[in-house]
């Protein structure tokens, strides 16, 4: 039988990561015999035992009684100077047992004292044994290049002591095992090639079996490489199983049967001692039915075996056989115990032709040494009578003719299979044991016929060996394998004459697709590039060769000769970033690529197609114009995105109905904004059926709706628009809301008959709320009607009066002759769109003030700073009137706490308003300081107001003049503000004369700040190279910002955040216009990027939010000034020529 065992951490065990191969010979059924354990009392004589058998341990003395007695005993041998050998051995078991126990460093530590006392004895071997010890311990502790360190130095010193000592072998065999572990195969093998050559000189028969063992470990440590390696290591496993125990105990070598008592099943043993068993059956009775058929008439039985254990147990069954089945046959059993082979010679040259001999085993002592056994099969192979046999052993050539076993190939692949299974880490008590369940009749027909036997009296499942073949069956693979050349042969010419024929037509059209390439690549309106790319030293692209270009590309560009060998760089050297990223992933991914590109120097869009050409680091160019359909798409995109965004802030829902399949799709705008999203969906994926959509529809109002459609469908209305109500989910509750539905017939089939229906629901909820509302508060609801019709009538007023001025006149600017009329056009553009702002910043100051969001930020002013600041914008627009301005500060100096923009916002207006009203005269405005109230005024000598109109000034939508352009909200808003900030605002008046609005705010002193302004380092720059970038992502805005300065400065243009930092880098401008709001970085992240590379250059926040709070954050974030949108050309080149005079010095 076969026992396979791999790593436990118990006492089998002897290194985790590498399996152990056991194999041992044993009695042919499934039972072990129970351990023979020592008993003698004398505890050193039960150590000596041990070294001498070389164990550690058994079943009734374990390994930490062997420590404790070894540590109570080695004291007293290394006091009273015993045999120096035994002491060093049974420390060297010790150190073995410590390391067994899993005390690793004990072991360690032991074994180097083994080698200092040896030192101090002077005792070679001593320190040969210790440097064993130590090794031994490494090798458990997986520490291999130590151990094989320890396990050289051992065998250098016994060299020294003998080079032919009898320990040298033993030292191979550790060293051998060490470097199979290491993995060292190679190194393994020579010292496997060193013991086998040693044990040719003097055989051993111990050390061939430990050597057999590691023979079949070398085998299977290859067996990840080929199989044929475990075949090899199943031979040596066979090699062992003919082999002898290495230490001759009577309960093997000379047991005769043994009880129930003393045997214990496998099974019972197999997950402690962690190992499988493969099971290899005798079939007695049936080689005795097998010897009866081939030997007619047979009358006696002679088994010939040795004294192994199982033989005796055999003999035993053999007799029990014959006594119950065959009576009248005599039977004989000869043992090599108690015969030689001369007498076995003598007993068997007396036999018949009806004697049968059945054999299992016969090993004799050797006659050097009655420890080392020998196989004697070739020995009683010479016996002229037919020997059957029990097992394969002897079928080759030990002279057996056969007998009946198991079937031994499959036994074979189970073996291998088991091996490769317990090499990948399975634990071999995992694996179920395997008893072969196929036997059959095996024969060596050469033998069996040379031993007068008939083969025609074997059964038919019979395997036979060494069978002659027919001619036939002999050469008929030979004779098949010509037949098969010719045939191939044959084929092979006719494929290739066909072969050729087709490479001609190949070649053929090979040449004319060729041409035919040839001319289209010329031909097409598509620029062509085949570019041959330049590697760096890191792998990278870093610029690209022209290899060739097509007609169209020359009719474009340049002609063929300027391209051909340039490089990329040299032609087009804006390109070349781009393009080489988009080439290293063509050549490295091996695939095609598209990608768009905007050529600005020709303001055009190329759909650009690289792929790898046929030549190495070649990548083919294709470049189509896609000017047009980007545009149209651009156009597309905007426009779907508008009617988008219009149905979502109108809260309505297109939907569509397709009659024919019954499925509306609810809502028309999802399939074009999903589409942009990963995925494919379609409409079909979107859309429920008609059935299920009116179910949501209240019962009541179900019927009205569903007839309409009807009506609807068949000619009766062209129009539908109906209110109802539907049952809706919010995620929380059921609730009822009211949707107003229109619909109309898209599309109708050939009889006129509606396909489909399209319309839209709005959700009235609301509205049918407000309706209630307004029916219960009718008065309040027609007095807001009014006013709202009058803020509407009066707005749609306003705006179109300036819009129809901004109209009208920027129509005939163009046709205009005179520079002196087209200046006054212009200044009547400027004027109206100032109004026009003005009437817009007036709105959104009431939606705030409405939404209670009105914003102030309180700072510290120089109040006369501000009246000064006024005055120069007012004293513009008042002088060129004929209207005199009269400023009055209260104060030399006055810094207070306020909120600055909102202050300004009133008193310009006040101003304003004063402007409007006042023909001829003056204005007078100005602040004193009145107890703790800050006193302003605005007094003109205009119209004046009726006096019974004084008290109702301040409302909203109150216009004294309705001729006159304005909101009406101007003085309500300057009420509100006031009156936030904690103070108050009236106004005197005297129709006829003038009048004086007046307000005041809480004097809040503000204590001086030491404000020192930030140190810049002047930027000095040529007036012929002073740059300005400008951040700007509207193409319009841009050309605004382009029309104004291109005259004056250089401009550089970024189109997002990204772009201007890269820009900024690039050209090192001395003015930075940034906007704020922009794609892929805004202006305020670009700001803080350019900030880290320099904090002097001169940045100017572009935004359409216009609000203080804007401002001030743009003015914290790194700005060094503010301008709101839209652009004033004036207040532009202002504000720039402001900061060239500060902060920049032109050489």
């Amino acid at each position: 039988m076969f026992i396979f065992a791999n790593n436990r951490q118990t006492k089998q065990t002897v290194n985790k990561n590498a399996a152990i191969l056991i194999v041992l010979w044993s009695v042919c059924i499934s039972y072990a015999t129970s351990i023979f354990a020592a008993t003698n009392p004398n505890r050193l004589d039960t150590l000596k035992v041990f070294v001498q058998k070389k164990i550690l341990y058994n079943e009734e003395i374990p390994v930490d009684s062997v420590i404790c007695w070894s540590e109570s005993i080695l004291p007293d041998i290394r006091k009273n100077k015993q045999d120096k050998t035994t002491y060093f051995l049974l420390q060297l078991q010790l150190a073995n047992a410590y390391t067994l126990r899993g005390d690793i460093s004990l072991a360690i530590d032991r074994a180097r004292l083994m080698y200092e006392e040896a030192k101090e004895m002077e005792y070679d071997f001593g320190m040969v044994v210790a440097n064993q010890a130590i090794g031994d311990a490494y090798t458990i502790a997986n520490q291999c290049d130590k151990a094989l360190e320890s396990y050289q130095d051992a065998l250098k010193e016994l060299h020294l002591i003998s080079p032919h000592h009898p320990y040298h072998i033993q030292l191979l065999l550790k060293q051998s095992n060490t470097l199979q572990r290491k993995g060292q195969l190679k190194d393994a093998k020579k010292v496997l090639d060193e013991i086998k050559n040693t044990l040719g000189e003097k055989p051993d028969y111990a050390t061939t079996f430990f050597a057999t063992i590691e023979e079949a470990n070398y085998a299977i440590s290859h067996g990840h490489l080929s199989r044929s390696y475990l075949k090899e290591a199943a031979g040596h496993l066979k090699s062992m199983d003919s082999i002898y125990r290495l230490h001759p105990e009577k309960f093997y070598r000379q047991r005769d049967t043994v009880t129930p008592e003393e045997k214990t099943h496998m099974s019972e043993l197999a997950e402690e001692f962690n190992f499988t068993y493969m099971h290899t059956p005798i079939y007695l009775e049936e080689n005795v039915q097998l010897m009866c058929r081939m030997i007619p008439g047979m009358k006696k039985l002679i088994f010939l075996g040795d004294g192994i254990y199982p033989n005796p147990e055999y003999d035993k069954q053999l007799r029990e056989l014959i006594k119950d089945k065959y009576p009248q046959m005599d039977y004989e059993y000869i043992s090599s115990r108690t015969n030689s082979l001369h007498q076995l010679y003598n007993a068997v040259r007396k036999t018949d032709k009806t004697t049968g001999i059945l054999v299992s085993t016969w090993f004799t002592e050797s006659f050097t040494s009655s420890n080392f056994l020998i196989n004697a099969y070739r020995s009683i192979a010479s016996i002229s009578a037919p020997l059957f046999t029990i097992r394969y052993a002897g079928m080759d050539d030990g002279g057996m003719v056969g007998g009946y076993m198991y079937n031994d190939q499959i036994f074979t692949r189970q073996l291998l299979k088991t091996i490769d299974e317990i090499l990948h880490g399975k634990k071999a008590s995992d694996i179920p044991f395997y008893e072969p369940n196929e036997a059959h009749p095996a024969f060596n027909y050469t033998r069996l016929v040379n031993k007068g036997l008939d083969p025609d009296l074997c059964p038919g499942d019979t395997v036979f060996y060494d069978k002659p073949a027919n001619f036939l069956n002999k050469y008929k693979w030979i004779i098949l394998s010509v037949l098969i050349a010719f045939i191939l042969m044959a084929v092979a010419q006719q494929k290739r004459i066909q072969m050729l024929k087709a490479l001609r037509r190949a070649q053929q059209n090979e040449i004319d697709t060729n041409t035919q390439y040839t001319n289209l690549i010329d031909n097409m309106p598509i620029l062509y590039m085949k570019e041959q790319v330049i590697w760096d030293k890191e792998g990278n692209i870093a610029d690209s060769i022209y290899m060739d270009v097509n007609r169209y590309f020359e009719r474009c560009f340049l002609p063929k000769s300027e391209v051909i060998g340039k490089r990329a760089s040299e032609i087009f050297p804006e390109s070349l970033p781009e393009f080489t990223h988009f080439m290293e992933l063509t050549l490295k991914e091996k695939k095609s690529i598209t990608f768009p590109y905007y050529f600005k120097t020709v303001n055009i869009f190329y759909d650009v197609v690289l792929n790898c050409s046929t030549e190495p680091d070649t990548v083919d160019v294709f470049c189509m114009d896609s000017t047009e359909l980007h545009n149209a798409q651009q156009m597309l995109s905007a426009t779907n995105h508008k009617l988008s965004m219009a149905l979502e802030v109108a809260n309505i829902v297109p939907w569509k109905w397709n009659l024919k399949d019954h499925t509306i799709l609810c809502d028309l705008n999802r399939p074009i904004v999903m589409a942009a999203m990963p995925g494919s969906i379609s409409e079909d994926q979107l859309s429920v059926s008609d059935e299920q959509y009116f179910a949501k529809i209240i019962k009541e109002d179900r019927p009205r709706v569903i007839q309409a459609y009807r009506d609807l469908a068949d000619g009766k209305i062209e129009k539908v628009k109906e209110e109802y109500r539907v049952l809706a989910n919010d995620g929380t509750q059921w609730k009822i809301d009211w949707i107003e539905a229109q619909a109309a017939v898209e599309s109708k089939d050939e009889n006129g008959m509606p396909l489909t229906l399209v319309g839209s629901s709005l959700v009235i909820t609301e509205r049918k709320k407000m309706e209630d509302e307004l029916l219960s508060a009718k008065d309040r609801a027609e007095e807001s009607n009014r006013l709202k019709s009058a803020f509407l009538a009066n707005m749609s007023h306003e705006i179109r009066t300036p819009l129809n001025a901004i109209i009208g006149f920027s129509n005939i600017l163009a046709a205009a002759e005179e520079e002196q009329e087209k200046q006054e056009y212009i200044n009547i553009i400027e004027s109206n769109n100032t109004l026009l702002l003005q009437l817009i910043s007036d709105i959104l100051d009431l939606s705030k003030i409405e939404a209670g969001t009105l914003e102030f930020s309180y700072c510290n002013i120089e109040l006369n700073d501000i009246i000064s600041e006024i005055e120069s914008v007012t004293r513009y627009r008042t002088e060129s009137n004929g209207i005199q301005l009269i400023v009055q500060k209260g104060l030399p100096s006055c810094l207070i706490r306020t909120e600055k923009n909102r202050l300004m916002q009133v008193l310009n207006n006040l101003l304003n308003n004063a402007s409007k009203f006042t023909s001829q005269g003056s204005i007078t405005f100005g602040y004193k300081l009145c107890d703790k109230e800050l006193y302003f005024y605005v007094k003109d000598t205009g119209c004046g107001i009726p006096a019974d109109k004084v008290n109702s000034i301040f409302g909203r939508f109150v216009k004294l003049n309705s001729f006159v352009q304005g909101t009406g909200l101007g003085l309500s808003i300057c009420q509100t503000i006031v009156e936030h900030m904690g103070g108050r605002i009236g106004v005197e008046s005297e129709e006829g004369k003038g009048s004086t609005f007046w307000f005041t705010i809480p004097y809040q002193p503000a204590a001086a700040e030491n404000k020192r302004e930030e140190e810049h380092q002047l930027i000095s720059v040529q007036k012929d190279k002073l740059t300005i970038l400008i951040a700007e992502d509207n193409e319009s805005n841009y050309r605004l910002f382009q029309s104004i300065l291109k005259r004056e400065y250089n401009l550089v243009h970024a189109w997002d955040g990204k772009e201007a930092v890269n820009l900024y880098k690039l050209h090192t401008p001395q003015i930075i216009l940034m906007d704020i709001n922009m794609p892929v970085m805004d202006g305020y992240e670009a700001t803080r990027e350019i900030r880290k590379l320099s904090l002097d250059v001169p940045i100017i926040a572009v935004t359409a939010f216009a609000y203080a709070s804007d401002e001030q954050r743009a003015m914290e974030n790194g700005f060094d000034g503010y301008m709101a949108k839209p652009i004033s050309a004036p207040q532009l080149r202002q504000q720039i020529a402001a900061i060239l005079q500060k902060r920049i010095i032109l050489l």
